[in-house]
């Protein structure tokens, strides 16, 4: 049971001591085994080598243990790590700018991509539909399809910038 309380724990301490109420921008990516010792080396040994003022969850995945019919992108590894940076950090002066730490995110998003390693954004925002198509890759059309058949009208599609909302149900062709 400690085990599943443990970050319920750190929100309630954050709660208390007001970081809570702070921004504090978390970073959840998938990354995969083969590149999990650069990912380790440059991220966690340099990047973030002070912390990040909250837990860092590492666990290893199975990708044969995923469920293929949700929309969730992994990596194409077999086995890969869900790799959670949870800041809880205090506001300014006492802690850094919200601004740093989403540049800090950013970095490290470079790193991967820069690098070429194989990893996924978890809940990820894009800020163009050619970032989703990459980010969905070959699971794209399939996307695509289940978008047309379950939200025909983009009722649900202004906000992530992947789809326009449209009066007429889109074709899948």
């Amino acid at each position: 049971m400690e085990f599943l309380l443990r970050v319920k724990r750190v929100e309630e301490h954050a709660k208390a001591n007001g970081t809570w109420y702070a921004p504090h921008p978390w970073l959840n990516l998938f990354v995969s085994k083969s590149n999990i010792v650069d990912f380790d080396r440059e991220v966690f040994k340099k990047i973030l080598k002070d912390g990040v003022d909250g837990p860092i969850l590492v666990y290893p995945l199975l990708r044969n243990k995923w469920d293929n019919r949700h929309s969730v992108v992994v990596p194409d590894s077999d086995t890969f790590y869900i790799v959670a940076l949870l800041r809880f950090t205090p506001p300014p002066p006492k802690g850094p700018p919200a601004e740093l730490l989403v540049a800090q995110n950013n970095e490290i998003i470079q790193f991967c991509t820069s690098r070429g390693l194989d990893f996924k954004l978890y809940f990820p925002h894009y800020q163009s539909r050619e970032d989703w198509m990459k980010h969905f890759g070959n699971q794209w059309a399939r996307f695509m399809e289940r978008k047309a058949n379950f939200d025909p009208m983009a009722i649900l599609a202004p906000g992530q910038k992947i789809f326009s909302r449209t009066s007429q149900p889109r074709s899948i062709t």
